[in-house]
């Protein structure tokens, strides 16, 4: 499994997660041409992203999974209080993840967990490939017990 960040801050999030063919985007916090450009720089295309998921709904996190889903026909996974901002549009591919759940994209299961934090219905998420795992979080005031023995 890699991972790279395509940036972390009030301007934009979006990380790469990456095992064999499946290639995943944790938020989309940049304009589609942002993103493409970043994508880029790893040879990379909008077209290769298998799946997008989404954390929370603050415009940092969310900013261009709208356009991408559209665009490039990529599925997004969210949770319902996240799904419920108005800011994304109409978005054809769009499943509901809720904490708890366990589910697999391509050679990836992932792992969804509820945190802390000043949203709708934020969700963290674990990643796990070939033994391996990844897990990612932002925006967090404080680290739930649960998440810590995970």
């Amino acid at each position: 499994m890699e991972f790279a960040s395509l940036g972390s801050g009030s301007e934009g999030n979006a990380t790469l997660i990456r095992h064999n063919k499946t290639l995943l985007l944790l938020d989309c916090g940049f304009s589609l041409k942002s993103l493409t450009e970043r994508l880029k720089r790893l040879a990379l295309t909008p077209a290769d992203i298998s799946a997008v998921l989404v954390t929370h709904e603050h415009a940092d996190h969310i900013r261009g999974v709208g356009p991408l889903t559209r665009k490039y026909g990529v599925s997004a996974y969210m949770s319902q209080g996240t799904a419920s901002a108005k800011t994304l549009g109409v978005m054809p591919n769009m499943f509901y993840v809720c904490a708890g759940q366990k589910f697999i994209i391509g050679t990836i299961e992932i792992e969804v967990h509820a945190v802390p934090h000043d949203a709708r219905e934020p969700t963290q998420f674990i990643f796990n490939a070939n033994g391996r795992r990844l897990g990612v979080l932002t925006d967090l005031g404080s680290i739930p017990d649960d998440l810590i023995v995970h």
